[in-house]
């Protein structure tokens, strides 16, 4: 097998894009049969300029016939280093479409021919996917076979296929007019190898320089990730500690408490157990971020909604917010995605709709489907965030002014963990205030959208660095 694989190519994505301009060559390929049916259906409504009709019409099946084939083997082109790769499978078509051409050259007048020009083309095209030295020889061999034939026609060894009317004076019989074309077009398709190829290698390097950077940029977060985990998790001992002792002095396991010490007591529990709850999300953010390849599976998002309702069921209920869940369809809906972090980001949303919703509020959920996205809304008509502090609510630790006025506890981490598990199930979220449901100044609501794809789609895979 012929090693096709410059030292340069050593990433997954350039496999992927091989792929997808091998298929662009196949369609295209169609396109020319249809050229070439006109070619034939013009020769035959117009016979005095004699086109070899005929055996251009064999042409024309062949190049569908094996364009059939390549069409049907696409499918199963491997995306990577496989025996017979990308490369190899473009340097098959390239060499079949080389042999077409010189095909339909000779039956088109040879070194009169003006279907020349697509040798441009498609040295343009090869020279974007193939190594420089793989379509110089290409050319090579073309020019070679352009040449023998040419000569081959002015000794008369083999007919010549004229097209009437293309010249006034014919010039497959003269030597300096082939020896000029020829070498003219040699030219031609040799620098535009040469500029194509550069060009494209450039990108490639560039792309795969970006993407390496990339991935160290990941290694770099992950190891940051680490260390915060790891620094977090010691100070939870002493903070939990701490806090024991409170609760045994406070439930009076130490003896009577005076009555001055209790309330700076209660505070001071009330602190601990807002530090725990950060160390808590800080320490599940973390893990999120650090989190391998989630385990796919069917989830059933009607079921999630109503267990995460029937789990803060006793809280909405308490402060008497009316909830309810809306479906679009008459059968429940499903998306592939990782169920625990799925519920994690909703549990998150809905959590927020009763910690920031005042007493007699309104909670709804609509969740519908179509075109291959679902899409969820929670809304609810609670304080609402200003218009200006919108974007910033998925920052870490960020936390709006109203809910600081009205004295709402939190750590300001639960939206980065929502946009975190939304994004690497390639979703999107967005945020409205006032809400649809605003009831008043004081209740102006808050609505997040989120759109899910009901398929999942994994991510990027990572690169391998070499030396270029």
């Amino acid at each position: 097998m012929i090693e096709l694989v410059p030292k340069w190519i050593m990433y997954d994505e350039f496999w992927r894009t091989l792929k997808r301009r091998n298929l662009w060559l196949i369609y295209l390929r169609y396109a020319v049969v249809s050229m070439l049916l006109g070619l034939v259906l013009l020769g035959e409504i117009i016979p005095s300029i004699a086109l070899e009709t005929f055996p251009i019409g064999i042409l024309t099946v062949a190049v569908l016939l094996y364009n059939l084939v390549f069409h049907r083997s696409h499918p199963a082109l491997s995306e990577g280093y496989a025996p017979f790769n990308g490369l190899h499978f473009a340097l098959l078509q390239m060499s079949c479409d080389f042999l077409a051409l010189l095909a339909l050259i000779y039956l088109t007048g040879g070194v009169e021919s003006p279907f020349y020009y697509f040798f441009i083309f498609h040295v343009i095209i090869g020279s974007l996917i193939l190594p420089r030295h793989v379509v110089s020889l290409l050319i090579l061999f073309t020019m070679l076979v352009i040449g023998t034939g040419a000569f081959l026609e002015i000794n008369g060894s083999i007919p010549h296929f004229a097209v009437d009317g293309y010249f006034a004076v014919p010039q497959f019989n003269s030597t300096l007019y082939v020896i000029t074309h020829v070498t003219i077009l040699a030219l031609i398709l040799f620098i535009s190898n040469y500029l194509a190829n550069s060009i494209s290698k450039e990108l490639y390097l560039r792309e795969r320089s970006l993407t390496i950077a990339y991935r160290k940029l990941e290694e770099a977060e992950k190891a940051k990730s680490r260390y915060v985990m790891s620094v977090v998790h010691d100070l939870k001992t002493p903070i939990a500690a701490a806090m024991t002792y409170l609760n045994m002095i406070l439930d009076g396991s130490l003896g009577r408490v005076p009555d001055a010490f209790e309330r700076p007591l209660e505070r001071s529990r009330i602190r601990l157990n807002n530090a725990i709850a950060i160390v808590n999300d800080i320490l599940q953010l973390t893990q999120l971020k650090l989190a391998e390849k989630p385990v796919i599976s069917q989830v059933n998002l009607t079921e999630l909604i109503d267990e995460i309702y029937q789990e803060m069921r006793i809280l909405f209920v308490a402060k008497k917010i009316r909830f309810s869940t809306w479906i679009n369809s008459e059968k429940d809906i499903y998306i592939e995605g990782e169920r625990q972090l799925l519920k994690l980001a909703l549990s998150n949303l809905i959590s927020n709709t009763h910690k920031y919703t005042e007493r007699d509020g309104r909670v709804e959920i609509h969740i519908q489907e179509k075109n291959d996205e679902v899409t969820i809304e929670i809304a609810d008509n609670g304080i609402g965030i200003p218009a200006d502090e919108q974007k910033k609510i998925f920052q870490d630790f960020y936390r709006s002014s109203v809910s600081k006025q009205k004295g709402i506890e939190g750590t300001g981490l639960g939206m980065s963990v929502v946009l975190h598990i939304i994004r690497q199930f390639h979703g999107r979220i967005e945020v409205q205030s006032p809400s649809q449901l605003a009831d008043g100044p004081e209740r102006q609501g808050t609505e997040f959208l989120i759109m899910l794809p009901v398929h999942y789609q994994p991510p990027v895979t990572d690169v391998e660095e070499v030396d270029v």
